[in-house]
């Protein structure tokens, strides 16, 4: 397993080899891939405008393409889709957004609740899917926030309704006050992100926060400021599933909300640890397969998709960084259009997160004078 470190020392494993390689071979396709991209006439959802690229693997791996059997993108549905091992994708969102749940033996696990106008029916395709592939428990134990926004939380009220805690011994004559419904877990900072009646009814502090259910190990990976400084990554490592919540999507640039403690470096960080904790299949080709992630929006990716993503944004970050190490103001760096060689594919001009929006927090939320000043400059045409 390979990583960088949050401040760029590469991080080596036991099998010998760097995360360098891995970006090498990210940065060769990303001129191809843009080119391919641009020829292609026919998108159904963004996050798929970059698969021309991939490898015959990635059939079957994105429910925002469509498909005849699985029901389509926006058509007010919920729709279950497998991802591997206990874990399953229920898609079908507003913008993309992921719910991922667990199901085994010991019940179901949920990785965020959507949105508050489709938590009805996630409810219903979640019990519907426990129904049919849980074991002797089938109600919602756990609910699982990966940050505070509401396309992610605002089911949490109906979802955790929905299902129940299980407590045992004197536990439950020793706690009246027990709330009902499942555990909502998320970090201690949701607390003052989010509504009342949305909390988390446990939370926690620690970088790492770990249980079992269903047989495998849950893992909670908390960045300390990523998107914002509430979010939380979940490993299913059995599985081999990796929930990243908004650290990563595959339909735009990370959402950095530096009112709530979000911050370009930090979601740098949290990408280099997503990338450590992701295994690729090398059967399959460089990063190819292995651990799959669910984005906090779009298809299903895997290793390959995470270090391609990341140098993307480490790249935007590294340019405007340089310019403002200059002086350059905010609005002198906006005009220099840092990402206007992957707004084709990750940029919005309009809409709730634009490429002007991500400049400005990446600006923002850098230093006053970063380091690598004199290392790379922003190609001269790309303000053009």
């Amino acid at each position: 397993m390979h990583g960088i470190s949050s401040r760029g020392r590469v991080v080596r494993s036991a099998y010998g080899a760097s995360v360098a390689g891995l970006l090498l071979g990210a940065v060769m396709l990303l001129g191809s891939s843009n080119a391919l991209a641009q020829s292609s006439t026919v998108v159904i959802s963004k996050s798929t405008r970059l698969d021309v690229r991939q490898s015959p693997y990635y059939k079957g791996y994105d429910f925002y393409a469509g498909r005849a059997d699985q029901g389509t993108p926006g058509d007010g549905e919920i729709h279950p889709w497998h991802v591997q091992g206990n874990v399953w994708l229920m898609a079908g969102e507003p913008g993309e957004s992921n719910v991922a749940v667990q199901v085994g033996n010991a019940g179901v696990l949920v990785v965020d609740t959507g949105t508050q106008a489709m938590a009805p029916k996630l409810l219903a395709a979640i019990q519907k899917l426990a129904a049919e592939y849980g074991g002797e428990q089938k109600a919602i134990h756990w609910v699982i926030n990966t940050d505070g926004l509401m396309d992610h939380v605002g089911g949490n009220y109906i979802v955790r309704n929905g299902g129940n805690t299980i407590v045992g011994s004197n536990f439950q004559f020793d706690n009246p006050g027990l709330t009902p419904g499942a555990t909502v877990i998320g970090n201690l900072n949701l607390l003052t992100r989010i509504p009342q009646p949305l909390w988390p009814n446990e939370t926690h502090t620690e970088p790492i926060y770990s249980w079992d259910f269903n047989d495998e190990a849950v893992r909670l990976y908390h960045p300390v400021s990523a998107n914002t400084d509430g979010n939380e990554m979940v490993l299913f490592r059995r599985s081999d599933v990796l929930a990243t919540g908004d650290v990563l999507s595959m339909v735009h640039y990370p959402v950095i909300d530096s009112k709530r403690g979000g911050s370009i470096d930090g979601e740098l960080a949290a990408l280099n640890q997503a990338m450590e904790l992701a295994v690729a299949d090398f059967h399959m080709g460089p990063q190819e397969g292995g651990t799959m992630i669910v984005p906090g929006h779009g298809r299903l990716c895997d290793q390959a998709d995470l270090v391609e993503y990341t140098i993307i944004v480490t790249t935007i970050r590294n340019r405007v960084m340089y310019y403002k190490n200059r002086g350059k103001s905010l609005q002198q760096v906006l005009a220099m259009k840092p990402t206007w060689d992957f707004d084709d594919r990750w940029g919005e001009s309009t809409g709730s997160w634009t490429s002007r929006q991500f400049v400005q927090a990446v600006y923002d939320t850098l230093p006053a004078r970063g380091k690598g000043k004199d290392r790379f400059a922003m190609p001269a045409m790309a303000g053009g």
